[in-house]
């Protein structure tokens, strides 16, 4: 077959580049071709894709709803924590506010003879304040898991107080005022419910002082209290 040879001129240099003519399809000639996802295949991964979904969404759900719940037991625990200190630090008893403000529960601390009903930047006897999610209710003790017992919490068969506000006195330990002398008395210790509602559904928590002034979160998994 005849040869063509074709001179190139770059840059003052020469170079030879050979070629050789032939019919369509012999060596030399680039073919291209292209090929797509079939409508079976594409059905088969959507398949998948919805089986996966199916089981992580419930999981993602679950694991959304516990964090909440852990970081809003976590902030009740400082905020009680707050409230002892604060006891201790200006030697006189103080009160750990549960109260449901617009829709929200908010925790608060004020001097124990602090009557306020909502944690207000122009009361002179607030020192801490905590505002949990809108998911977070406090109906008062639950109905389904089973109570949280002063046996089951401290291994005593004192009875706590349940959903009542907490009060510290100035040794920080836990009491509840005398209403007519209003002095700070020893008590048998709280245990304070919140209730969780989201996408999983109704979930409990609680947190609890003991008569000796331990601060304990507990999480209702279904069975049982855990910590």
């Amino acid at each position: 077959m005849p040869e063509n040879t074709t001179l190139y001129a770059h840059g003052g240099l020469h170079s030879l580049a050979h070629s050789k003519e032939g019919p369509p399809g012999e060596a030399g000639d680039c073919l291209t071709s292209s090929s797509g996802f079939s409508l079976l295949e594409l059905l088969a991964v959507l398949a998948i894709t919805l089986v996966v979904s199916a089981f992580a969404i419930p999981t993602i759900v679950t694991t959304v709803d516990a964090f909440r719940i852990r970081g809003a037991l976590g902030s009740t625990a400082s905020i009680t924590q707050r409230c002892r200190t604060q006891a201790i630090k200006k030697d006189s008893s103080q009160r750990l506010h549960f109260a449901v403000v617009g829709g929200r529960v908010a925790l608060f601390v004020t001097d124990s003879n602090d009557a306020a009903v909502a944690p207000l930047t122009t009361d002179k006897k607030l020192s801490a304040q905590l505002w949990l999610q809108t998911q977070f209710s406090i109906p008062g003790a639950p109905v389904g898991p089973t109570l949280l017992t002063g046996t089951s919490m401290w291994n005593t068969i004192l009875i706590p107080n349940v959903n009542v506000d907490p009060y510290f006195n100035s040794r920080g330990l836990p009491c509840l005022p005398d209403p007519i002398t209003g002095v700070c008395n020893p008590t048998t210790g709280f245990v304070y419910y919140l209730k969780y509602t989201g996408p999983g559904g109704a979930k409990w928590s609680a947190s609890s002082i003991s008569p000796a002034g331990r601060i304990q979160s507990w999480y209702w998994n279904g069975t049982s209290w855990g910590n």
